[in-house]
């Protein structure tokens, strides 16, 4: 099949313009070749709408008024059969070549449409499989970061292990292979010696596991919140008898707890909470000083402070201070399984609270937290 464009009608048209003139100066008594004015202006006028194929039917349909204007003689009967027959043969001529055409553009029309729409389709699809894509990566990034945090995590925990379980357990050993060496009756206070080294062995390694076992149950989600209500004068004094024992020589724990203070919130990880800041700033803080620890109200909700005096924490270890595993560089020599905070970070999350650090090296730390009363059960 034929493809005429834009340009193709123009140049057909003009040409068929200009045959038909000549002819009608040829011969200006026969009219039949207007035919071929009348299909020019059916190619431009019909099959194409642009402004240059308009102006081409328009002058067309000029000339024919003009040329019909003109004088003509009276032909006989054959001229007038010749006439006749070769106008119909131009008129149905040329219908069909505009209804070729026409249907030619509409057909075109319908496969730009369809071509179009197929194009829309296809992006859409493709923006689809993209998004896609990228979300993979997205997933496929996150799992290998997660990956490689648990392999952090496990080396650590191991390097941990390791180092933490031994040292208890080789005191353990050496004091209780000790003690067989001091049977007599004055050896009694090498004996005590080493069973006070023992003694502080086993608090630690049950700090160890209580610690591991604790971040355990966390991530397999098995400790759940269990609100009641709770008098924090009464819990102060309950909290700082537990660890009175750790106090060094010259340490002083004096809870500082607003007078008739209540809330409701989960006694059990408050106990946690509290226990493990206070075993650090005994733990991090020199002998004869003093471990503050405060509980007020404040707009509603429970604030408390502990602060000690102790070593401080260096500036650029406070981003990873609540990281599992994770030690200052400063507190290598003090025995410690870097989960402390980090357990304490997970319990006041579930309690709705908020945890901040203060800190400066050798002038002391001032851990603060505040938490609501929590709806009762």
């Amino acid at each position: 099949m034929f493809h005429f464009g834009q340009r193709q009608t123009l140049v057909i048209s003009i040409f068929i313009m200009l045959v038909t003139a000549c002819l009608l100066v040829w011969r200006p008594d026969y009219n039949f070749f207007d035919g071929g004015l009348i299909t020019a202006i059916l190619l431009t006028i019909f099959i194409k709408k642009d402004a240059p194929t308009r102006f081409m039917g328009i002058a067309c349909t000029v000339l024919v008024v003009v040329i019909a204007c003109l004088p003509h003689r009276n032909p006989n009967l054959a001229e007038v059969f010749i006439e006749h027959f070769f106008s119909l043969i131009l008129v149905i001529s040329s219908t069909l070549l505009v209804l070729f055409l026409k249907r030619l553009y509409r057909t075109m029309q319908e496969l730009n449409q369809a071509l179009e729409k197929e194009v829309e389709k296809r992006t859409a699809n493709l923006e689809l499989a993209l998004s896609h894509l990228a979300s993979s990566q997205a997933e496929l990034k996150e799992a290998l970061e997660k990956e490689k945090e648990l392999n952090e995590i496990k080396s650590r925990f191991v390097s941990m292990a390791s180092h933490e379980f031994r040292t208890p357990l080789s005191a353990i050993l050496s004091s209780a292979a000790l003690i067989a060496k001091y049977p007599n009756t004055d050896d009694q206070p090498r004996r005590e010696k080493h069973v006070g080294k023992i003694r502080e062995s086993v608090i630690h390694l049950n700090e160890l596991l209580e610690d591991t076992l604790s971040l355990g149950r966390i991530e397999e989600g098995k400790v759940h919140v269990h609100p009641e209500k709770i008098s924090l004068p009464a819990f102060a004094l309950e909290t700082a008898d537990e660890v009175q024992g750790l106090l060094k020589p010259g340490q002083m724990l004096q809870p500082d707890v607003q007078a008739n203070l209540e809330v409701i919130s989960d006694k059990r990880l408050l106990k946690h909470i509290f226990v493990n800041l206070l075993t650090n700033a005994i733990k991090f803080s020199p002998a004869g000083t003093a471990i503050g620890w405060k509980l007020r109200e404040e707009n509603g909700r429970i604030l408390a402070e502990v602060a000690d005096q102790g070593m401080g924490i260096p500036e650029e270890d406070k981003a990873y201070l609540f990281s599992s595993f994770f030690r200052a560089r400063n507190v290598t020599n003090i025995q410690g399984t870097g989960l402390g905070l980090h357990i304490v970070k997970r319990y006041v999350d579930m309690l709705q609270g908020e945890i901040t650090v203060e800190s400066e090296l050798n002038r002391g730390t001032t851990i603060s937290i505040n938490f609501p009363n929590l709806p009762s059960t």
